[in-house]
């Protein structure tokens, strides 16, 4: 996957509509996959309300896009649905 792929792929996931977008001004990677990761976290806390199957594919998405990112590789990736 290219970092263009992740990105496409990103604002494709349903929960990037509920998530902060940061992404939108910078066109920045990081800045999407944090966006994607809070939302996740947020719903995996029982704090936002998600498809289950959504927040899956967006855990698939946080796991296949962070080997390109360059703050957030090391960042554990504790959710589970």
């Amino acid at each position: 996957m290219t970092i263009e792929e992740a990105i496409k792929t990103g604002h494709d996931l349903d929960v990037y509509i509920d998530s902060e977008m940061s992404d939108e001004e910078s066109h920045s990677l990081d800045d999407l996959w944090q966006s994607i990761y809070d939302i996740v976290q947020l719903a995996c806390g029982g704090i936002v309300e998600e498809d289950p199957q959504e927040v899956s594919n967006a855990i698939t998405w946080l796991k296949e896009a962070q080997p390109l990112t360059k703050v957030y590789q090391d960042l554990d990736i504790p959710f589970t649905i």
